[in-house]
């Protein structure tokens, strides 16, 4: 596309919308921390770039993105593949060879694709893991089948630039994404401080900390596995000037457009 088009076709601003891998944490072997932690610990992430080369992505490191209030003392999980190993034979599991098949869904485009066999590759080379299955369907799997899974590759988002209403969507325990990406997650800490968050003012600084706060208390429960933040292309040739579209595709400020003859 950037061969044919060019790459401005392509480009375009960051939108509050990442795309990440959940662990499920009421599934084994994800039920136990030490094997999430494991499993995360045992991935370099850096090697996961290559899954965007071009396109207007960034590697994530937390779920906040393009909203105020994006930490910026946010501590990345680190790439430790010794402390991996030596987790994971501390898990109840014992062990690679105790371990049932991990199963990861929604891995239905290239990319995701990539991303994923990159990620097994890892965990076989670093923990001695060989029995992942990769399906491309995710409805198949949610709900009272999520009890199959332990891995869902899959976005979230918000549509209102605010950091409270983006972390209530993929954390909080009332969220879709809690219920069943992360398999019933419930962190009673993180609800409560989204909870006391949500009703304060826009301006209130305590809005932003409670925030951040639930993100890092969501952090030490090691179930998920950042990919990348998303940019939403602008998909126009390069005379078409001033156009920004939202998480939903729309052009917003659609009067400031500008289409030049070349």
């Amino acid at each position: 596309m950037d061969e044919d088009l060019g790459e401005d076709f392509a480009s375009g601003v960051m939108i509050p919308k990442g795309q990440h891998f959940w662990l499920n944490v009421n599934r084994a072997p994800t039920d136990d921390p030490k094997v999430r932690q494991a499993l995360i610990m045992a991935i370099d992430r850096e090697g996961l770039r290559v899954t965007y080369p071009d396109g207007p992505m960034e590697k994530a490191e937390q779920i906040l993105n393009a909203v105020p209030g994006v930490d910026e003392s946010w501590e990345p999980y680190p790439f430790d593949a010794e402390a991996a190993k030596k987790l994971l034979s501390e898990s109840s599991y014992g062990g690679p060879e105790g371990l049932p098949t991990i199963m990861m869904v929604g891995i239905s485009t290239p990319s995701a694709e990539l991303a994923a066999q990159y990620i097994a590759e890892q965990w076989r080379q670093n923990l001695g893991i060989a029995a992942v299955e990769m399906k491309p369907q995710i409805d198949a799997y949610s709900g009272p089948d999520q009890a199959n899974v332990q891995i869902f590759r899959d976005d979230v988002g918000s549509r209102v630039p605010d950091a409270v209403f983006y972390l209530r969507a993929a954390i909080h325990s009332s969220s879709s994404n809690a219920q069943n990406k992360l398999g019933g997650y419930a962190n009673p800490d993180v609800d409560s401080k989204l909870d006391e968050a949500a009703v304060l003012s826009e301006d209130d600084p305590q809005r932003v900390a409670l925030a951040q706060e639930a993100q890092r208390a969501f952090r030490e429960d090691w179930a998920f596995i950042p990919w990348y933040h998303e940019g939403m292309s602008k998909w126009a040739m390069p005379q078409v000037q001033n156009i920004v579209k939202n998480l939903d595709w729309q052009v917003y400020e659609p009067w400031t457009v500008e289409v030049h003859r070349g």
